[in-house]
């Protein structure tokens, strides 16, 4: 289905023209590179008006409106507002910063209604922060696995609790690691009888269960190499157990393709490479992927050493032990290099606030990271534009530069074909066709100290 859904997204008209209109704004000159996968258009012309795209192509069949406000962006590159597909709303500190990198929307996935009403509610007043696409809150079965989470006692409870996750306002539905196969089923059904995607993180049901089952997305690479491994135990506890074993799968055994041939043409998968590496690595790797261009501010840093985040922690590891985590995230590469040479859709989430991974700037290096994988700068920027469009079942409004879709629009000074780095290198951000005061908004990230949204204890 979600191969069929990004053919489809290909084949939509790019240019367009429409009549003189006075409130009309046309970025004039740049090069378009839209999020479908097409060539870049150079010498282009965008045209946005009432918060939405109504022209786009070649300056030269281009009209523009005689009334239109011309912004000149020779030299410059101009791509869809870049979509986080993995955050955690509830625990960031600074949520206005996903637009200060670029990013325009976000797929919240087990946050809080109270924190999402709460938000929502300020971006309607006209706050500088993201669109929110709300995966309900975490489902899981027999009892919560995690604070966020919500759990059923079986597949007969949740119809009930998708209907009161749709009157709350969800986009979707986000399985859970304690879910048994029954109760993803009936999640997997009951969503798409309503005609809304589910991602999963899932552990008691094996993700290659749930991708037969017809699931939209699996959440992290790390869990389709911990099937792999088998269902040993681990002699490991707390964060390094995720990791034990992991760097003897062998992705070239029949297992592994197995799984491959599974997930092919039927889910896609979201890596968060950025959060299998950048909590290991700590402050050091930290200072690596930001320096110069989105330093971490000091109330960040003292954040993530908080005791909230001690399931995450390296605290007591031995060297051998980092040296597994870092053989682990290896595999994880390995791992989604074949995957998108099998054509399986890979789309960029980051998980952040996990320690060390930033809000906006998470996703900026979690595109590095995948070019880094084995994808090419023009795939890793479809996962963050039109795929990740696709997968939200909001290709319609978001993910691309095309006619009728929201003018969320990130303009670049260099060419992120070239060199996937030169997304670091924004020049100015618009949503709904409004720009965003970037200046502005660097020095309430800068100064970000204050706790996040309130937790439960």
């Amino acid at each position: 289905m979600i191969l069929a859904n990004l053919l489809l997204l290909l084949a939509m008209p790019i240019l367009h023209s429409k009549p003189p209109d006075p409130q009309a704004f046309a970025l004039v000159g740049g090069t378009v590179i839209d999020g479908t996968g097409a060539a870049p258009i150079p010498d282009a012309v965008v045209i946005f008006e009432s918060k939405r795209i109504r022209a786009v192509g070649p300056r030269a069949t281009t009209p523009i409106p005689p009334m239109a406000h011309i912004i000149d962006v020779h030299g410059k590159w101009i791509l869809p507002g870049l979509i986080d597909m993995h955050v955690h709303l509830d625990e960031d500190l600074s949520p206005w910063a996903f637009p200060l990198f670029g990013v325009t929307s976000v797929r919240d996935v087990g946050s809080r209604l109270v924190s999402i009403q709460k938000l929502r509610a300020l971006a309607t007043k006209g706050d500088p922060i993201p669109r929110i696409f709300w995966m309900g809150r975490n489902i899981d079965e027999g009892k919560p696995s995690w604070w966020g989470a919500v759990a059923v006692k079986g597949p007969e409870e949740v119809p009930a609790l998708l209907d009161d996750m749709a009157r709350q306002g969800a986009d979707g539905f986000k399985l859970y690691t304690a879910a048994g196969p029954s109760v993803v089923r009936a999640v997997i059904r009951g969503a798409h009888d309503r005609g809304w995607p589910v991602t999963g993180h899932l552990e008691r049901t094996h993700p290659s269960h749930a991708a037969q089952m017809g699931i939209d997305n699996l959440e992290h690479v790390s869990t389709l190499l911990q099937e792999l491994r088998g269902p040993e135990p681990t002699s490991a506890t707390g964060y390094l157990r995720g990791f034990e074993r992991i760097p003897a799968v062998d992705l070239s055994g029949k297992h592994a393709q197995a799984l491959i041939a599974i997930l092919k043409g039927r889910t896609a998968i979201t890596p968060t490479l950025t959060v299998s590496t950048m909590p290991v690595e700590g402050a050091r790797g930290a200072a690596k992927a930001y320096l110069g261009w989105a330093d971490v501010p000091e109330g960040w840093a003292r954040y993530w050493k908080s005791s909230y985040w001690s399931f995450i922690s390296t605290a007591g590891w031995k060297q051998s032990d980092f040296a597994t985590a870092l053989a682990a995230y290896a595999k994880s590469k390995e791992l989604v290099r074949l995957l998108e040479q099998a054509g399986i859709p890979i789309i960029a989430g980051t998980d952040t606030p996990a320690p060390w991974v930033l809000p906006g700037a998470g996703l900026i290096h979690e595109l590095e990271l995948l070019v880094d994988a084995g994808l090419t700068p023009m795939s890793a920027i479809q996962a963050a534009t039109g795929r990740a469009g696709v997968v939200l079942r909001r290709a319609k409004d978001v993910g691309t530069i095309q006619i009728g879709r929201f003018a969320d629009l990130l303009i670049l000074d260099a060419d992120p074909l070239a060199d996937i780095h030169n997304l670091r290198k924004i020049h100015f951000v618009y949503k709904n066709g409004w720009e965003f005061d970037l200046p502005s908004l660097r020095k309430r990230f800068e100064r970000a100290n204050e706790p996040p949204i309130a937790k439960p204890p």
